[in-house]
């Protein structure tokens, strides 16, 4: 790691000759569960440590804004291995603009407002809080028994962002229309499939919000792709709404997936009080799936002075299989002392139900036990 730091340094001084504005910057994360545990029978009591972000990224742009690239170093990511991402741009009109590459895994283009990852922001990275973008989804709403799949999450409804490799095309002729095309030519392949593949994004900016339409491609053969609608409104004072349609287009997938709705929305009550919440639900569109799947969560937050902020998250999953209720809570409290978007110290506790089907647990066949675990973390950049 310290040949790549050094390495990184000396490209971004030579950078500095050849760029008109460039910078470097770092990231880092360490999350400690202080105690975890389970009511489960024999359950003992366990902690634990990582560092989930070891990071450094250099960008840089010539003076007339015209070229750029960033790159990104990942000495401790989500994988176990070190991830090396980036991307060149070029802009050679304001309508304009090619990038070859990608942010990491960031994403771009994604139209999810605060119910994904915004809804817990940087604590998202860090474990103290319960998750970004589906907080239930996947990791308990998977294996019911019997075939059937209950997995799901907000980004059903919302389109999370594109986040691989590829030739990304912006157009934007007017301020309100907008353009997204991508190409994920790093796949490698036959042109027609890269083609199938592609993502398409129309981005409109009208004077009450936004509303775009988002269609990715599958080339796989497995469904027709996906597509996804979304609106965005900002009319009202102090608060954010958000509305999400997903579906899975063509054939037998379209009978199997259910039709995806979501509805989010951050309050801005007073100067040191506010509450997000969001509402995520995939309807049944054949009578082959009889899995109605309902996500809710609500996160009431209070400023105490100007650098500490008090968090209590609230979460249900249901999932309903014929009339028998599959279902799991959350209840997340944390406190954050530092800048929203700056250096910051977590402390929380986090408790959670596994789901439960006719009495057992999903994830054990066991009977249904509750979860909990005290994190803390530091989340600090330069």
């Amino acid at each position: 790691m310290k040949k790549i730091i050094a390495i990184l340094a000396m490209v971004a001084l030579v950078g500095g000759v050849a760029f008109a504005e460039a910078s470097v910057s770092g990231h880092f994360i360490g999350t400690v569960n202080l105690v975890e545990s389970s009511t489960a029978d024999g359950a003992e009591m366990m902690g634990s440590a990582g560092k989930d972000r070891v990071r450094l990224e250099a960008q840089g742009s010539d003076e007339d804004g015209k070229f750029g690239g960033w790159f990104r170093v990942d000495g401790a990511h989500w994988s176990g291995n070190p991830v090396f991402a980036g991307h060149g741009w070029w802009k050679p009109i304001d309508q304009f603009l090619m990038r070859v590459g990608s942010n990491g895994g960031d994403g771009y283009y994604g139209k999810e407002g605060v119910t994904g990852w915004m809804f817990y922001q940087t604590v998202t990275d860090t474990g103290v809080a319960m998750g970004g973008d589906n907080v239930w989804g996947g990791t308990f709403y998977g294996g019911l028994g019997e075939g059937l799949d209950g997995s799901f999450n907000f980004r059903n409804a919302f389109y999370g962002g594109y986040g691989d490799d590829g030739l990304m095309l912006e157009i934007k002729p007017v301020e309100m229309f907008g353009l997204n095309i991508v190409l994920p030519y790093f796949e490698g392949g036959l042109v027609e499939d890269i083609f199938k593949d592609l993502l398409l994004q129309i981005d409109l900016n009208l004077d009450f919000g936004n509303i775009a339409f988002t269609y990715k491609g599958d080339a796989s053969g497995a469904s027709g792709g996906n597509a996804f609608l979304y609106a965005g409104i900002g009319a009202i004072e102090n608060v954010a709404l958000d509305i999400g349609l997903g579906l899975t287009l063509d054939g037998d997938v379209v009978k199997k997936a259910p039709l995806s709705v979501g509805l989010g929305a951050k309050v801005d009550i007073s100067e040191t009080f506010g509450l997000k919440a969001r509402l995520g639900a995939g309807i049944p569109t054949d009578s082959d799936d009889k899995i109605t799947r309902i996500l809710f969560d609500v996160l009431p937050y209070f400023a105490i002075n100007d650098s500490m902020t008090v968090f209590v998250s609230l979460g249900l999953g249901l999932v309903d299989v014929d009339g028998e209720a599959v279902v799991g809570i959350h209840f997340n409290p944390y406190i954050q002392v530092g800048s929203e978007w700056g250096p910051k110290f977590l402390a929380g506790i986090k408790v959670w139900q596994n789901y439960t089907y006719d009495g057992k647990d999903m994830g054990t066949g066991g009977d249904s036990f509750i979860n909990w675990a005290i994190p803390i973390a530091i989340n600090v950049g330069f």
